[in-house]
Parts: structure tokens; sequence; C-alpha cells
């Protein structure tokens, strides 16, 4: 078996083994105000930019192209200000573990390049206040603690550590915290964690707390004050789960709630009061699903939709009113999809689009108006992309 075999067989193949996751004017204080918003990411992985003026886009066009540095698949992605970052990744050749960092500037249209402290894959990225942070993985020696802080402002890295190295964990960020939760830990029945690591981006401290249950390739999304970690696999039990924990900012608390149905790899992403569950797959029989698990923060109500594919391992990313869900695996004869389904949380409305190419473990973040999905695996013929999708909002 070679190291690339070896490399993928600790990713998303072990899906496909299972059968197939706001002048002291009122005007100045409108402007402060408006800053402190947009430095507010809600949902994971993009940053909620601030709305125009009436509060909602009414278009979203697909407008081309760009390329990272190095193609890669099971990246993660990241944003802040004006910054949308992409991290590390799997790569095709040896040492298969990639440490390359590619950095949008939004404003003005341009890219730069930096490394992380170290190469790694299918970590997880998030944004609050002026900083972006990269967090856990599988490196060339397993699963990684590592953490990278990157600071918009200053354009300058530091690193940190997690309580407990894994891989496959969500991250999510609400206010000036930034949260880690779940992973996998090891390929055992004890292989999946409940640990949530909690970092303060306003002090730079950290604090852990615990999810209800122990799971992996969960995901993640925050609204209003509530922020929801759902479904993922728990290696104890064997099972996927329908588990959702949900932590409420205001009073400091824990609830629990359920998935309409149990599911591992969907992709969570959050607009306006709505938090958006959407797809994922069965590990027992590697069915592609197109279940969409829609919590309306507002009234603490459950609904459900669903996508116009099923599939697993979607890149997602929001702007104002609109969560874009693309990308994915579905298990089929392409494996690999171009579909691309966008929800309206303000017309509770979906409308359909593509990507330049089929592919899924794709990086996606949001900075101004601009969502960005980039790298993933088409399997032709390396079976990586350095391939950016760009979408962007209007009115």
């Amino acid at each position: 078996m070679s190291g690339e075999d070896n490399a993928v067989n600790l990713s998303i193949n072990k899906n496909k083994n299972k059968k197939m996751k706001k002048y002291l004017s009122i005007t100045t204080i409108a402007i402060l105000f408006a800053g402190i918003l947009f430095s507010c990411k809600k949902g994971s992985p993009g940053t909620i930019p601030v709305p125009p003026a009436g509060g909602t886009y009414t278009k979203i066009n697909y407008t081309g192209t760009a390329n990272l540095s190095e193609a890669r698949k099971y990246l993660a992605a990241a944003a802040t200000g004006n910054k949308i970052v992409f991290a590390g990744g799997n790569i095709a050749t040896a040492p298969y573990y990639s440490k390359v960092v590619d950095i949008y500037d939004v404003t003005n249209n341009t890219w730069a390049a930096a490394q992380l402290s170290e190469a790694r894959f299918e970590l997880v990225g998030a944004g609050a206040g002026n900083k972006i942070v990269f967090a856990g993985g599988l490196n060339a020696t397993g699963y990684s603690k590592a953490v990278d802080i990157y600071d918009v402002v200053t354009n300058t890295w530091t690193t940190a550590q997690l309580s407990v190295a894994r891989s496959a964990l969500c991250a999510v960020s609400s206010g000036n915290k930034i949260y880690f939760a779940g992973g996998e830990t090891n390929r055992g029945t004890t292989g999946s964690s409940k640990v949530v690591d909690i970092y303060d981006v306003s002090n730079n401290t950290w604090a852990t707390a615990q999810l209800s249950e122990t799971r992996s390739y969960l995901s993640a999304a925050a609204a209003g004050n509530k922020i929801v970690f759902c479904g993922g696999h728990n290696s104890s039990t064997g099972l996927d789960s329908r588990t959702v924990d949900i932590f409420d900012i205001s009073s400091s608390t824990w609830s629990t709630s359920l998935l309409s149905t149990a599911r591992y790899q969907s992709s969570a992403n959050a607009a306006g009061n709505k938090i958006i569950i959407a797809g994922g797959t069965n590990s027992t029989t590697g069915t592609a699903l197109n279940r969409v698990d829609i919590y309306d923060v507002s009234t603490n109500t459950w609904s459900v939709d669903q996508l116009s594919a099923g599939r697993w391992y979607i890149a997602s990313a929001s702007g104002g009113n609109k969560i874009v869900f693309a990308g994915g695996f579905n298990g089929g004869p392409e494996f690999q999809v171009k579909t691309v389904d966008i929800y309206d949380v303000v017309t509770n409305t979906w409308v359909t689009s593509q990507l330049s190419e089929a592919r899924g473990g794709m990086g996606a973040a949001t900075a101004g108006n601009k969502i960005l999905f980039g790298g993933g695996e088409t399997g032709t013929g390396s079976g990586l992309s350095s391939t950016v999708d760009i979408f962007t909002l209007s009115n």
C-alpha cells in the first residue's frame, strides 16, 4: 500500500470502506457598530458579512474561478475581516500532508502565501475578531493537537495546542469565542471525543467543556445566542448519532435535541435566525442523504427539508441571508458532484447552481460579499483540485 493510500485511509476513504460528514455622533456610533458586526463569524466555516441596507442580498451569482497554490483535498478554510484563508490538506505526493496556506484579500482581490506550523489534513478552522484559527487534523505520525492562529491585522502567526489531539472535529465561532468540538482520537471503539476546546480571541485564553456524547465527523453552526453541535459517528457504540448539543451563550447552559435522522459528515451553517444541517451519510448503508434539518433559534423549533441531491462531505458557507452548500460525495457512478444548493433564510426558498468541476472535500468561507470554495477531490487525473469557485452576493 502506498503512502498516499495510507493518508487517504485516514480520511474520507474510511467512509468508503464503511460503504459509505456595532466622531461621537449617531453616525459614528452606527459605523462602529457595523464594524463590530462585520468581525463576528457565525456558522462554520464562513464569516457572516454585514448585509447591505435592507438587511438582505437579493442576488447570488457564480462569478468565476481562481487557483490555490497547491492542489489538495480535506483542507480547512475560514475567514474574518477581509481575508479568506485556505490551510493544510492532503496532497498527491509524498509527504502527502500539506502545510501550505493560501490567503485571499477580498478588498484588494490579491493572494498571498504562508505556512502552518505543522503539515496536516482533516483539520478545521474558524475566525472571530481579528483572528483565524486552524486546529487539529491528521499529521505524518497520527492525530494532531496543533493550533495555528493568524492575526489578519498584524499579518502574524502564533501557535497553541488543543487539550486533546484529534481530527474530524468541528469548529464554530460566536462573538469573540471559537469552539472546537468532538473529533476522532483513534480507530478503536474509544476513538471519538466529547471534548470542546474554547478559545477566547479577545484575551487569548482557553477553556474546555464537554458534549453529551463522544463523536467524530460532526457539524456545528451558530445563530443568535445558540450554538449547535450536530450528529456525527460515535465510535464507542459504532453507530451514527442523531444528537444535537445546544449551547445557549447568554445563559451558558447546555441542552440537547435530535436530528430527524442519524448521520455523520453532514454540513451545518447559519444565517439570520436559522441553522441548517444538510446532507451526510449513514456509516452502515453508505447512503448519501439529502435530508435537511432547519433549527429556528428565535422560536426554538425544528423543521425538515431536502437538498436537490443526496451527498456528504459538503462544503458550506453563508453570507447575509444566503447559505450555500456545494459539492460533496454521493457514492454513485461519478462519486463527486458539482451540485450547489442555495438557501435563502428570508424567503425560505432554494435555488441551485453548479461548481466548475465536480468535487468533494473542499474548504469554504465568506468575507465581504464573496463566497469561495477551494480545492477538493475530483476523482480524475491526480484526483486533486486547486480550483477556487467564487460566488458574489449583490442587490
